[in-house]
């Protein structure tokens, strides 16, 4: 696989936020860790005294495959509002020493280590950290690890590797091979975590690396240490999918808060930071709860979420924001070249089947991988003419038409009987939003592969679509497409495949959609 188009895409974007003018209140340092490793970082040092109980102060982590330069804009402007910054480079990238072990044990030792040279050069009052991507998730390991660190805030960070890597039993091949072959220092592990996980091979030890790398994992350490804990995701994040931050944020027991934006993984905040309110909402949030302000940030709404196509930001209380929902039942299709239909009635009738096949990708697909995606983030949706969508390929249910805007906001659920004719499928499920003349606009997704002994019987499997705020305007319907391939994911070995779906008083499927 070619992935030098993505990483143009990827470490552009993300280098787009370095600045090379000559820094103010910065200094180059050396800090030499645990085991002998050099970090490379730069110091921003306030100009103005310390406070009696010491600077305010943030650690600023390196994003996969940037360096130290990466938050310059952001250090500055803390520092001139009296923080003391500090930028380095996670080992293994920019001019650090060592090996990327995956935010592992010698990562997070590293963080201790820059506390304490912090706090043995410098007068370091409360301490938080930050970072996008790979520096949120070091962000929020370091809060369970080290309680000094008081306030974090994690942007596209991950709370679960595994359902990043392996979303329903599905391999992220697209994201995977992008971060395994951008690293170029890496500790062999990776390597064979990422071949056993391609090929299904020593599952348990997958699990088990991404666990002790997960923040789930760490959640109660967290809440014992009492830090402030700040989140931000995108929609269309589809290698740290909010899924799992939301569950994480919903265990979170001290001061949290939680933004949903439109946009894919670390784009969002690198670029244009939903309007710049993603960064000056971290900023306030240090401000608070390091710095002490009363800036009304602790008694605001916990829950920012930013509409997608509109951008119009919308706060709540928590999450989940709603408890109210629709659900509709799927019907069968009579002929392969008809659409199917959801409605508000189980299905009742004769028992009944359609059937629809592997091999083929379809138009029910995401768009172009990280392309798409990012250009949503401005606003741009992904649209898929559902009229060519292959029957044979694919099976598509509408709903009815909306006679009122649905706000959908939250993780959809599919719950649906099917019979696959070998043991490993794979279903690709999409929500689109169709207007009068057939053209979709993509709502959300979400893979599932079944492993099962089951093949040839009928099962029941649920998934949770990835989580959304989309509104479905009036006179349009909503379309549930369904196939058997998508360009982000790897394709079992056997994709000659035939996926039944039954119908009858017993076997009812369903999509329940949350909306306020």
């Amino acid at each position: 696989m070619n992935t030098k188009p993505l990483l143009a895409l990827l470490g552009g974007a993300l280098m787009s936020a370095h600045a090379w003018s000559a820094p103010e209140y910065i200094a180059d340092v050396d800090i030499t860790s645990f085991d002998g490793t050099v970090l490379d970082a730069n110091l921003f040092i306030p100009e103005t005294p310390a406070p009696a109980d010491g600077y305010p102060t943030v650690i600023f982590t390196n994003s996969w495959g940037l360096e130290k330069h990466q938050y310059h804009f952001q250090a500055k402007e803390l520092a001139e509002n009296g923080y003391l910054v500090l930028s380095y480079s996670t080992r293994g990238f920019g001019h650090s020493g060592g090996l990327v072990d995956v935010a592992g044990d010698n990562s997070l030792n590293d963080v201790g280590v820059l506390i304490d040279w912090l706090e043995t050069n410098y007068p370091v009052g409360k301490l938080g950290m930050a970072g996008i991507s790979y520096g949120g998730g070091i962000s929020l390991l370091s809060a369970a690890k080290h309680p000094r660190v008081d306030a974090v805030a994690a942007l596209s960070g991950w709370a679960d590797v595994v359902e990043g890597l392996y979303p329903n039993e599905t391999v992220n091949l697209v994201w995977g091979t992008l971060l395994v072959t951008t690293a170029f220092q890496k500790e062999a592990e990776l390597e064979q975590v990422w071949s056993n996980l391609r090929d299904g091979e020593n599952m348990e030890q997958v699990i088990n690396f991404g666990a002790e790398r997960s923040a789930m994992s760490y959640v109660d350490e967290i809440n014992q240490n009492g830090t402030a804990v700040l989140l931000s995701n995108n929609f269309a994040d589809y290698l740290f999918k909010p899924n799992s931050m939301t569950d994480f944020y919903s265990l979170l027991e001290g001061p949290k808060k939680l933004m949903l934006n439109p946009g894919t993984h670390a784009i969002t905040e690198t670029l244009t930071g939903n309007n710049g309110h993603i960064w000056s909402t971290s900023f306030r949030w240090f401000d608070h709860y390091l710095k002490g302000e009363d800036n009304g940030i602790d008694t605001e709404p916990k829950v920012d979420m930013t509409v997608r196509i509109s951008n119009e930001l919308e706060q709540f209380e928590d999450y989940p924001v709603t408890d109210e929902s629709t659900t509709w039942y799927l019907q069968p299709r009579f002929t392969m070249f008809n659409n199917a239909k959801m409605e508000s009635d189980k299905y009742d009738g004769w028992s009944w089947s359609n059937e629809f096949h592997g091999g083929s990708d379809t138009f029910a697909g995401t768009g172009i991988p990280l392309v798409s995606d990012a250009l949503e983030g401005f606003g741009i949706p992904v649209y898929a003419p559902m009229i060519a969508i292959n029957g044979y390929y694919a099976i598509e249910y509408k709903s009815p038409i909306q006679w009122e805007t649905l706000k959908i906001r939250g993780e959809p659920k599919l719950e649906m009987w099917v019979e696959p004719s070998k043991k490993e499928v794979q279903l690709n499920v999409h929500l689109y939003d169709v207007g009068p003349l057939g053209l979709g606009r993509l709502i959300t997704h979400a893979p599932i592969t079944l492993h099962s002994d089951k093949s040839g019987q009928k099962q029941k499997f649920e998934v949770d679509f990835f989580t959304t705020s989309y509104d479905v305007p009036v006179g349009h319907r909503v379309v549930l497409a369904i196939d058997t391939q998508g360009y982000i994911y790897q394709k079992p070995e056997n994709t000659n495949y035939t996926i039944t779906v039954p119908y009858s008083s017993s076997k009812v499927s369903s999509l329940t959609v949350p909306h306020l």
